[in-house]
């Protein structure tokens, strides 16, 4: 879970913080029971790592519950845990600072090492708050050059757009042209066909004619070989 990276710091602070604070000489009887609530605490931190969104909003649920009923400083520190976690739906660092200061701002407890997490954890998030209002003045230009950057690059994929239809117009126009003309050279083409098929059954013709001409010619000079030699015979008799 990619929200939970910071912790891990926040753990080895705390884990340094305690062991600073606990007194050189405690009694044995002390100490094991401040030891076992901070490892209460640790491992329920551990243990919150590991769940599910899901399973962290039921959990959520739960803690907030028993927080209402018992009001104690674990059960406190731990719903604070709980609205601190980031990219959660619950997480409520505003409310968690209030828990916090409400608790810290109480009589002194004999929990000395819960306190000490308690203040550590307010330090830690007004930090976070300073942090993330120092920072707005950055964001603002960076979200502004973002959304410029946006503003263009959407002008540019409208214009894109806009030259790829014109293409897209002037291949139809091409095409339709072309097709156009190729449909006008075949016209041009079949006429020049008729006009080469004509032009040769003319031609066959005149070579018809001429041969005709020829034919009646020689007709005719036949006829007049004839009417000669008849003339020629009748004068012999």
């Amino acid at each position: 879970m990619q929200h939970y990276r910071a912790w891990p710091v926040i753990v080895l602070l705390l884990t340094c913080m305690v062991s600073c604070t606990v007194p050189a000489q405690p009694t044995t009887v002390l100490a094991h029971v401040e030891e076992t609530e901070v490892e209460r605490f640790f491992q329920y931190f551990a243990r919150l790592r590991a769940l599910s969104p899901e399973a962290l909003q039921r959990e959520y649920a739960q803690q907030e519950s028993a927080f209402v009923h018992s009001r104690n400083a674990t059960d406190r520190l731990r719903l604070v845990l709980l609205l601190s976690l980031p990219g959660t739906d619950f997480a409520n660092a505003t409310h968690a600072r209030e828990l916090l200061q409400e608790y810290l701002s109480e009589p002194a407890q004999s929990q000395a090492q819960l306190r000490d997490i308690a203040a550590f954890l307010l330090t830690f998030s007004q930090n976070t708050a300073s942090a993330a209002v120092s920072s707005e003045p950055l964001v603002t230009p960076l979200q502004e050059a973002l959304h410029d950057q946006e503003r263009q690059l959407l002008a540019q994929q409208q214009l894109s757009k806009k030259l790829q239809t014109e293409l897209e117009a002037q291949k139809s126009l091409v095409h339709s042209l072309s097709k156009q003309l190729q449909e006008a050279l075949s016209d041009r083409e079949r006429q020049l066909l008729a006009q080469q098929q004509l032009s040769r059954k003319l031609q066959d013709e005149r070579k018809n004619v001429r041969r005709l001409q020829e034919k009646i010619e020689k007709i005719k000079d036949i006829e007049k070989s004839l009417i000669e030699k008849e003339h020629t015979n009748d004068k012999g008799t």
